[in-house]
């Protein structure tokens, strides 16, 4: 690039932010936006702000909603880089204006189709529930968020309204969700997915139920420790039977022993 129309650039660039251009929150109030717009032409002007750098400078004035809005969808839905294309997507994204109708795009059909086409195909790129989302608000961010943006002059928008709707199901619900879609509106498909959501959830408080109980019958099927048998201890000793004598067999007896010695085998008897 040539140094002097770098030079030029950065003098421009310079101007503008001490200029303190307003910043732009995303919020629906009208005046808001109008104020803004104007605010920011206006310093274009008396900045000598080249029509190159506009888009640029007035995106880094985006903050909060409108500045996430325009990281995700509005640079992409841009046809291209000039202020009139920029305000035209501003407008239609959080107009319209009062005494403006709904905004520039109308004034120029063609650049009206080509921006809402680019917008609807950057929402379908990305449309899919939020982690942990209800259905319930899944569906009303769907009929706010998506819903107004389908072209209608594509093919059948609403049967492409209801694929959008069920491709962006999170599985554990779009398995549920199996009726035929041929000449079924929104608004069924929506009582659908919140039917479906009930009965995902029957079924998982069901599978830990089930799992639950199989833990406890197992718990009560499983054999109590049995104590184990006392060890025989043998108190016979072996030295003990070695130093007894054995007993006299009968006819070993002497019958003439002395009357104690009688009186000890009859004790003995």
């Amino acid at each position: 690039m040539d140094p002097a129309q770098v030079a030029e650039d950065q003098r421009s660039i310079t101007s503008f932010y001490k200029s303190q251009p307003p910043l732009f929150d995303g919020t629906r109030r009208t005046v808001s936006l109008s104020a803004w717009l104007y605010d920011t032409k206006l310093i274009f002007r008396t900045s000598h702000i080249v029509e190159r750098l506009q888009v640029s400078l007035a995106s880094r004035c985006l903050v909060a909603d409108a500045r996430l809005w325009w990281m995700t969808h509005g640079e992409r839905a841009l046809p291209d880089r000039t202020w009139a294309h920029f305000r035209a997507l501003v407008i239609a994204r959080y107009g319209p204006i009062p005494g403006e109708g709904a905004g520039e795009p109308y004034r120029d059909p063609e650049i009206y189709r080509d921006m809402q086409h680019r917008r609807y195909q950057s929402l379908v790129a990305d449309w899919r529930a939020y982690p942990q989302e209800s259905m319930g608000h899944y569906c009303r961010r769907f009929q706010e968020a998506m819903l107004p943006h389908i072209p209608q002059d594509i093919p059948n928008p609403e049967m492409q309204a209801l694929v959008i709707l069920r491709n962006g199901l999170p599985p554990q619900i779009r398995q549920y969700v199996t009726k035929p879609m041929l000449g079924m509106t929104v608004g069924d498909m929506i009582a659908d997915i919140i039917e479906a959501e009930m009965v995902g959830h029957a079924m998982q408080a069901g599978v830990e139920a089930e799992v639950d109980g199989q833990d406890a019958a197992d718990d009560i099927d499983a054999p109590e420790d049995q104590p184990e048998d006392p060890p025989i201890i043998d108190i016979s000793s072996d030295d003990e039977d070695d130093d007894m004598e054995p007993a006299p067999e009968p006819g070993d007896w002497d019958v003439d022993s002395d009357a104690s010695s009688v009186a000890t085998i009859e004790i003995i008897v």
